[in-house]
């Protein structure tokens, strides 16, 4: 549970703004913004939560490295997958996180005390990790590093890691259980039916 509520932020954190920035400031600005609309009193309660999912939904959108996020997660298996697979499953497991991750944010954002920003490491022209502490209001503390990449000018995350576990290896153990055990086609349809465990 603990990871999980952890995941919730380090996911609404990596939503990337319109204009070109640093990564730690990409983060930063975003996260800043989102947090400003959720804790809007117009979007509060229950009457509203579907209001509060859509402003995660939308920021999470450009977030990520969609392509490259889904490719690391499938593994060993991407290579044998056709062009028409490969977009399939891009398409449907961007869905499922948005919109499984922008229920559980929209519900517990307010459990959220403070971001800290750690510094970040840019490697090369298109790598970069940023680090950051989260603390909840319960007074845990626990390191997050986002792992982005520059496309199209812009930082994208690709991969998030709570107390060192990654997001990325988290679904792709899971996946690749399924495949080996049943099909991609069960994955697609698992994932399609979000039976997937939350990290």
């Amino acid at each position: 549970m603990k990871n999980r509520f952890l995941t919730l932020f380090a996911l609404l954190a990596c939503a990337a703004p319109l204009c070109a920035q640093s990564p730690t400031a990409t983060v930063k600005a975003t996260t800043d913004k989102v947090l400003v609309q959720l804790q809007d009193p117009k979007v509060q309660g229950d009457a509203h939560k579907i209001k509060r999912r859509q402003i995660v939904r939308d920021a999470m959108e450009g977030a990520f490295a969609w392509d490259k996020c889904a490719q690391l997660c499938l593994g060993k298996h991407w290579r044998a997958r056709t062009a028409q697979e490969k977009a399939d499953f891009t398409r449907i497991f961007s869905q499922f996180l948005k919109e499984s991750y922008s229920e559980k944010i929209a519900t517990y954002y307010t459990d959220l005390a403070k971001l800290e920003y750690k510094g970040e490491k840019v490697e090369g022209d298109d790598f970069a990790r940023v680090n950051m502490v989260i603390t909840t209001k319960s007074k845990t503390v626990h390191p997050v590093e986002y792992r982005m990449t520059k496309i199209g000018g812009q930082w994208k995350a690709y991969d998030v890691l709570i107390e060192g576990v990654s997001l990325v290896s988290n679904y792709r153990s899971q996946f690749d259980a399924i495949i080996t055990k049943s099909s991609f086609a069960d994955l697609l349809e698992q994932i399609r039916n979000n039976p997937i465990v939350l990290p």
